[in-house]
């Protein structure tokens, strides 16, 4: 560039400057004049607002109508009949899989099916385990090759199968065919479900009567039945009788509203060798006659 170009170019500028200011209000600065942008094909003169823009902004897409997701927790209410029991626990397992056609959410909703059979008093029923594993997605997550055998395929959904197996377990429900089926539907046979049910049906037979003195599933509440239940357990004679003695009502009460009076229950195998085990409920001196121990 010759020094002609360079006086002709600042001389220019000059001038631009000088235009520019003699633009601006009396008494504002500089920097609050407003810019003059140069006119072209994509831009104009007027200051730019994104309510003014050129370029129209894209249309907000529809929203599609969302289907409200219904707690798990409701459809263990929903029953018409307000009770608990098995009908109204396989109906909430049919109505999950009536709103869920894909499974989605299946793991949530059988463990929450766990907490909830206590309740429901099916926690000993095998065809209601057999429900509950007949809820998983079928083919899906067995293992296809050697690799995902040795790392562990979909360790979430092998856990909660067994987790269900470990219930069944502590409450002593023993798996029959079925449930073998579906757990090689489910989970194939090299998988830790699978594993975990061969270890039940080896050693549930072999321990299901090791305890000499069995225990009943449910005890009964009474007291008097609990005592003699006890006696029977304490003696090691199985031949002994275990015999119930009651206080006999005291002569000036009036009858129904009066308190039951405790109970004394013996065992031996004669009546001199009675053991009271409550002896001091019937009160001093009376246990000894009822039982033929005084002389």
């Amino acid at each position: 560039m010759s020094w002609v170009q360079a006086t002709l170019l600042a001389r220019g500028l000059c001038r631009a400057w000088g235009g520019i200011c003699r633009a601006a209000l009396p008494g504002t600065s500089i920097s609050q004049v407003p810019r003059q942008l140069p006119r072209g094909l994509h831009c104009s003169a007027a200051p730019h607002s994104s309510e003014q823009s050129l370029v129209s902004s894209p249309p907000e897409p529809r929203q599609r109508p969302t289907k409200a997701l219904v707690p798990y927790e409701d459809l263990f209410g929903q029953a018409p009949s307000g009770e608990r029991d098995k009908a109204s626990f396989l109906q909430a397992v049919q109505k999950f899989g009536e709103h869920s056609v894909r499974k989605r959410g299946h793991i949530d909703f059988i463990y929450l099916a766990l907490r909830k059979m206590r309740e429901y008093g099916v926690e000993r029923d095998l065809a209601v385990y057999n429900q509950l594993l007949d809820i998983f997605p079928k083919e899906v997550f067995r293992p296809r090759n050697v690799i995902q055998r040795i790392f562990v395929h979909y360790p979430r959904q092998q856990e909660c199968g067994i987790a269900v197996l470990e219930q069944m377990e502590s409450h002593g429900v023993m798996p029959n065919k079925e449930t073998e089926f579906l757990l090689i539907q489910i989970f194939g046979r090299k998988s830790y479900p699978m594993l975990k049910l061969l270890r039940l049906k080896m050693w549930f037979p072999r321990f299901m009567n090791i305890n000499p003195f069995p225990v009943p599933r449910d005890l009964s509440q009474d007291p008097v039945e609990l005592a003699t239940f006890g006696l029977r357990h304490m003696e090691p004679d199985l031949s002994a009788r275990v015999t119930i003695y009651q206080v006999p009502l005291p002569k000036d009460s009036t009858g129904a509203a009066d308190p039951p009076q405790p109970h004394i229950v013996g065992s031996g195998r004669d009546p001199g060798g009675v053991e009271p085990l409550l002896p001091d409920a019937a009160g001093p001196g009376v246990f000894e006659e009822w039982l033929g121990l005084r002389v």
